[in-house]
């Protein structure tokens, strides 16, 4: 009776481990146009939220005249676990975010937030988290000529 037991356990640590392997994060490169999407990592065997390693990538507005602003986000599922949404002016990620999200924090259209812009046709946004549990976020910014 007892290996059945091991069994479903080997089993169960198994499945976890090969569903962290197939996490995708939600864009694997660069990312030009003129809104950019922010959404979890997924199992693309699925598209279910999962738990990955750091994710980032470069968003680019297509047109050196066109800056990023009018950002909206919403935490649909929160864990706990301590997600972070950093979005940096260019594709330098070792300065001061123009804004930080902390999981549970929702940016409305027209909020002061939302009215963040950068500097640059170039953003990089990343996401972290120091737990293993799956959240689930969606958001986008957009690109425009500067005001």
């Amino acid at each position: 009776m007892m290996w059945w037991k091991l069994a479903v356990f080997a089993a169960a640590v198994f499945l976890t481990e090969t569903e962290a392997s197939t996490c995708t994060c939600y864009e694997s490169g660069n990312y030009t146009g003129r809104s950019a999407p922010i959404s979890n990592p997924y199992n693309p065997d699925g598209f279910s939220p999962c738990y990955a390693a750091p994710c980032s990538y470069v968003a680019y507005s297509g047109d050196e005249n066109h800056i990023w602003t009018r950002l909206t986000f919403h935490w649909g599922t929160t864990t706990n676990s301590g997600g972070l949404i950093k979005i940096f002016d260019g594709t330098d990620i070792t300065g001061t975010p123009i804004i930080l999200l902390n999981e549970g924090e929702n940016v409305l259209s027209g909020s002061t937030k939302s009215q963040i812009k950068s500097t640059s046709s170039r953003v990089t946004i990343t996401y972290s988290q120091t737990g293993t549990d799956s959240n689930v976020f969606y958001g986008v910014m957009k690109a425009i000529p500067p005001q």
